[in-house]
């Protein structure tokens, strides 16, 4: 046991040990990385490409609409409506 000679026995004492998991923090996270990434941008696919899809469309519509108010036909079209 510990301590001097001739003292008396250590009672009480608690041994600590570290966990083999505590030890090893990222074991196996690369390759988990990469299957919770997909699984994670799989589950939210939808969330993203619908509005994005929908300001796409927007913006299209927008930058061709505006296009034609430049002709010649969209001027006169203006025109009526600004009278």
């Amino acid at each position: 046991m510990a301590g001097h000679p001739g003292s008396p026995k250590q009672k009480y004492i608690a041994q600590y040990t570290v966990s083999p998991y505590a030890q090893s923090p990222l074991k196996g996270s690369l390759e988990n990385a990469f299957f919770n990434t997909f699984r994670r941008t799989k589950a939210q696919f939808l969330y993203v490409t619908v509005p994005a899809l929908i300001v796409w469309e927007v913006w299209v519509w927008a930058r061709d609409y505006n296009e034609y108010l430049y002709t010649k036909a969209g001027r006169e079209e203006l025109a009526k409506v600004n009278v």
